[in-house]
Parts: C-alpha cells; sequence; structure tokens
C-alpha cells in the first residue's frame, strides 16, 4: 500500500503536468504562427518580418517561459516528448516542425533535457 503522501504527490505532479502540458501547448501554437508567418514570406522579406511581429500571443512567450522555469528539465522533456509524438501520430507536421524548434529553444535555455541526456537519465532511473 502507499501512503498518503506518496498518493498526494502523485496528485500534485500529475497536476503539474496538465498545467506544464498546457503552457508548452501554448509555446507551441506561438512557434507554430511564427513558423508558418515565416514560410509564408520569405525570411528575408520585410513583409515576412511584419506578419511576425503581427503574431500577438508571441508577446506571451516570456510570460509562458517563465511557468517552465517551474519546472523540472527533465518533466518538461518528458511532457514535450510526448506531445511531439502525438503530432507526429496524427500527422500534424507544421506543429512537429514548431515543437522540435521549441525543444531546441528549451534545451539551449536549461529548461529542458538535450534527448541524449534524457535518454542516459532514463535508463538510469530504470535500474
Amino acid at each position: 500500500m502507499t501512503s498518503q503522501g506518496e498518493r498526494v504527490s502523485a496528485i500534485v505532479e500529475a497536476f503539474d503536468d496538465i498545467i506544464l502540458g498546457y503552457v508548452l501547448k501554448k509555446l507551441t501554437e506561438v512557434f507554430e504562427a511564427l513558423m508558418a508567418a515565416s514560410k509564408k514570406n520569405h525570411p528575408d522579406n520585410m513583409t515576412g518580418l511584419v506578419e511576425m511581429g503581427r503574431v500577438k500571443a508571441a508577446k506571451k512567450i516570456p510570460a509562458w517561459l517563465n511557468r517552465v522555469k517551474h519546472s523540472m528539465p527533465s518533466q518538461v522533456t518528458r511532457v514535450l516528448l510526448e506531445q511531439m509524438s502525438d503530432s507526429q501520430k496524427s500527422k500534424h507536421d507544421l506543429r512537429f516542425e514548431a515543437q522540435a524548434v521549441l525543444f531546441e529553444v528549451l534545451v539551449e535555455e536549461s529548461l529542458a533535457m538535450d534527448a541524449a541526456s534524457y535518454a542516459e537519465w532514463i535508463n538510469k532511473s530504470a535500474v
């Protein structure tokens, strides 16, 4: 039997996963909009830059990233990789591309683990 403390901890972790998943979804939507604007207009075209500037949600990136900072990098990696897998299965190519770019950004900011480190961490945790 598990203790009440372990059950509460599991519930809190599950709730945090839901919140983190929502935040990563919102960040993905912003990246998708930016990528769509970029693909629509050539990157060296001023129209493309103006269009990207019109993506109002881009202003919320710092707030969403601030929320991600409250989660462990391993948790961020796990949740985002799950979302990426879902996008790939659903054949949402633009969403998957946006998630891949988001993943790179999160790794660069040390908010997520790179894939190799995460795989190594998973293997150690399983033992």
